[in-house]
């Protein structure tokens, strides 16, 4: 009788875990930018910090501030700041998903290091 009482707990142990793994993902609100878009707004964002960090290119656009550089990017994408925050911050709730969306980032940012950058954002 013991070793039935194993066989059902483990059973259902074994259901759960079935069950658990196979979880919908929840549907991302329509307000928060999808994954994919978060991660070529956030290697442009990168890019851009490059730019300002890069002593060549300090003395070229020393009038430019890191927030005008920033505003580019999210103009180039028709959002706003507040969106963006809103978006890394719903994100950032599932750390899994974030760290996603970050390696594909690194991903992209090695890609265009190693094929040389042709810079495409347009300083307003």
């Amino acid at each position: 009788m013991e070793s039935k009482n194993r066989l059902v707990i483990v059973f259902f142990v074994v259901v759960t875990l079935l069950f658990s793994c196979n979880k919908k993902q929840k549907e991302i609100p329509a307000e928060i930018i999808q994954k994919d878009s978060m991660v070529n707004i956030i290697v442009d964002l990168h890019l851009a910090d490059a730019i300002l960090l890069n002593p060549l290119t300090q003395s070229k656009i020393s009038d430019i501030s890191s927030n005008r550089l920033y505003k580019t990017v999210l103009d180039k994408y028709n959002i706003t700041k507040e969106r963006f925050n809103k978006s890394i911050d719903y994100y950032a709730e599932t750390p899994a998903v974030l760290d996603s969306i970050y390696d594909k980032v690194i991903e992209q940012l090695s890609l265009i290091e190693s094929k040389g950058y042709n810079d495409s954002l347009q300083i307003k």
